[in-house]
């Protein structure tokens, strides 16, 4: 295989607070109802695409070796672009060992970076209970603004949901969300909605509280930068302004056997390649640089 860098192309969910936000990312959606971009998946519930239509699955467990994966380890990581048009779910999210013995998954870690928001936007992102009797009698009594801590955000932040960290997006907040390879949901609260049949969507009210954090975890948010980086034991998230028209170079670190990347803003060439607003791609193969031309913001991750 010569090219080292593999464009994927993004499956589109539906959601009913789903809207069609996503245009102006450069995403041609195919309904008005669409929530999630899934950008770089292998999940079977959101599979990505490789521009000649297989599926980047069936790619990945055809080139393992240049991933640096045996056998039987699914890919990692799942990429979205989350477009809320109203409130998403107060949710949960498990850990490894939790989801391997009831779901046979990897379990849910993900985090944030705010591409757009209203002024004044806030988002859910844990609580403010000292202990699980304290938590359940506020969420039985439905006191849900006093049980639910929130926090001002701006376009640049980044925040980091560890499982067990309760969370939710509000209205007009676009995010990009690196994720573990995992689809599991536990909503605790949905609002009281009902679906358009008058059926209100199912709640996971033990396996949240079997998950939550007591008392709550530390809030790990990065107001806005330039150039950000975080890490922790499960990915590696590097965001990179490019405002320059002469060649910039980006260098993988040590012992990353591959990465992946998503145009937020702006066109570019990388690596001869031409990018255009919203693709993404694969990078394998111990490819060492990416040579960037051009003004755009890039999302660069890795495990």
């Amino acid at each position: 295989m010569k090219n080292k860098i593999i464009k994927v192309k993004p499956f589109f969910s539906k959601r009913i607070w789903g809207g069609e936000k996503l245009r102006e990312y450069g995403f041609e959606i195919p309904s008005n109802d669409i929530g999630e971009a899934w950008l770089i998946s292998a999940h079977e519930n959101g599979m990505s695409l490789l521009e000649d239509k297989t599926t980047f699955k069936s790619f990945f467990e055809s080139n393992r070796d240049k991933f640096g994966l045996i056998k039987d380890q699914q890919f990692p990581l799942l990429v979205k672009i989350i477009t809320a048009n109203d409130y998403l779910s107060v949710q949960v999210h498990p850990n490894d060992e939790y989801a391997k013995i009831h779901h046979n998954s990897l379990g849910k870690p993900e985090c944030w970076y705010i591409m757009d928001c209203p002024k004044d936007a806030k988002l859910i992102y844990g609580h403010n209970a000292t202990n699980l009797s304290s938590f359940e009698n506020l969420m039985n009594n439905g006191e849900w603004k006093k049980l639910l801590k929130e926090v001002e955000v701006q376009q640049g932040d980044f925040l980091y949901v560890e499982p067990g960290k309760i969370h939710a997006i509000t209205p007009g907040v676009v995010v990009y969300e690196l994720q573990r390879s995992s689809d599991i949901t536990y909503r605790l609260y949905d609002y009281d909605r009902v679906d358009e049949r008058g059926i209100a969507r199912e709640l996971h009210m033990k396996e949240s509280l079997d998950n939550l954090s007591i008392p709550d975890s530390k809030d790990i948010i990065i107001k806005k930068q330039n150039n950000l980086k975080f890490s922790c034991n499960f990915f590696s998230f590097e965001k990179i302004k490019v405002d320059i028209d002469k060649n910039f170079i980006w260098t993988k670190p040590d012992n990353v056997k591959w990465f992946q990347f998503t145009i937020l803003k702006g066109n570019c060439k990388i690596n001869s390649i031409k990018f255009t607003m919203g693709e993404s791609a694969i990078c394998i193969d111990n490819l060492e640089q990416l040579e960037i031309i051009g003004k755009c913001e890039i999302i660069i991750t890795w495990t």
